[in-house]
């Protein structure tokens, strides 16, 4: 925090309601642990780290959710005497037991499933062992919330059939619409890209995990240029702990010179990344996991009228419907495809695909339409009580 926009977000219009808001959040990409004040919201961070491994992970996880539980005690105590509420984004699901007792307490608790943590373990090899454990601590920490909300279609069915709850559908927040109109405007016409003779630039945005499939999408390049694709390059901006891997993948296949690596970016540096992009990637492979994400780089580039190229998952063809080149099926070789015809698409029909990306975004997916829903979900029944 601040760079999580969809928490950020949801802060911001808690406060804006009315709320004395603070966040609680572990110190990762250089923050240091303490408590700082950004907008008139307390963030507090914890001393934390970042697993590479299941046992890691693991370690990751029991570690987050006991220093979050102090840090929220402390924080709830320090706050008595005015009506509370407490939100818990996962992943970790091991909150379950902090939840239980800010609701005894008669705090009203919040369940944002940001990731189906069970899903996800049983998606990667090393975890899946585990996953009856996450399925029993989503179960609790479900049972010990007043409401549940979700960015995801697909995991609001499946909250739906496993527990009999109505989970509240929250897109993840995304810049205003005269933020992304004024982006849209300020970017370089893919005619005036032309006149400059500069080669197409795409984009890569995200955490970079081993589900993500940054690996795939150097594959797809590297299978574009064995095709004889010319005039394009990527870039990747983010960080995780499959980065290292991608890099070593780009400079075995001798990619180097086409594929750059920016790291981490902050939400200012994340604005300037989409500008200068001439389309997004999105390569998440085939996984029951990555078919309940509604996915940010998504809903980034639909905001700013980027056009996109992705594969056919399920919570992701929803946000985007027809207004995408989306490959024919999940294979390396069909997501090269789709990449080439957007190459190959002529630039008024990549700006038709676009705009019309861009306009389903305002109708229906933007932070404008779900900001009022979010507090009336959240926090107005504790301002009635």
């Amino acid at each position: 925090m601040p760079d999580d926009q969809r928490a950020w977000s949801q802060a911001l219009a808690l406060r804006d309601d009315g709320a004395r808001v603070t966040v609680v959040c572990p110190a990762i990409r250089d923050k240091a642990p303490g408590s700082e004040t950004v907008d008139g919201i307390e963030i507090v961070r914890f001393a934390s780290f970042e697993g590479q491994g299941p046992i890691a992970t693991a370690a990751e996880g029991v570690w987050t959710a006991a220093a979050a539980a102090r840090a929220v005690r402390a924080a709830l105590s320090s706050s008595r005497g005015v009506r509370q509420m407490l939100q818990i984004g996962n992943p970790p699901d091991l909150l379950f037991p902090l939840a239980a007792w800010a609701r005894r307490r008669g705090v009203r608790t919040v369940y944002d499933q940001r990731d189906v943590v069970p899903v996800l373990a049983a998606s990667r090899a090393g975890f899946n062992k585990l996953t009856p454990v996450f399925l029993g601590a989503e179960r609790k920490l479900i049972a010990a919330s007043d409401v549940v909300i979700t960015p995801s279609e697909e995991q609001r069915a499946r909250i739906a059939e496993l527990y009999g709850r109505d989970a509240v559908i929250i897109r993840t927040a995304e810049v205003s619409s005269s933020a992304a109109a004024a982006q849209v405007n300020e970017s370089p016409t893919a005619d005036e890209v032309a006149a400059t003779d500069r080669d197409a630039v795409l984009g890569y945005l995200g955490v970079i995990g081993e589900q993500d499939g940054l690996t795939d999408l150097i594959d797809a390049i590297a299978l574009l240029r064995a095709d004889g694709t010319t005039g394009f390059r990527l870039e990747v901006a983010g960080d995780g702990p499959a980065l290292p891997a991608a890099r070593e993948h780009a400079t075995a296949l001798g990619l180097d010179s086409l594929v750059t690596f920016h790291g981490w970016l902050g939400p200012g540096e994340v604005d300037t990344f989409l500008g200068r992009i001439d389309a997004m990637t999105v390569p998440d492979p085939d996984n029951p996991f990555n078919h309940f994400c509604a996915m940010n780089k998504v809903t980034h580039a639909m905001a700013r009228g980027i056009p996109i190229a992705l594969r056919p998952l399920r919570e992701n063809s929803r946000l985007v419907g027809p207004h995408a080149y989306c490959a024919a099926d999940m294979t390396i070789r069909g997501f090269a495809d789709a990449i080439a015809k957007l190459l190959a698409d002529s630039p008024e029909s990549r700006a038709s695909i676009a705009s019309a990306a861009r306009d389903l975004f305002e109708a229906e997916h933007s932070w404008a339409r779900y900001e009022s829903q979010y507090v009336e979900a959240v926090f107005r029944p504790v301002r009635r009580a």
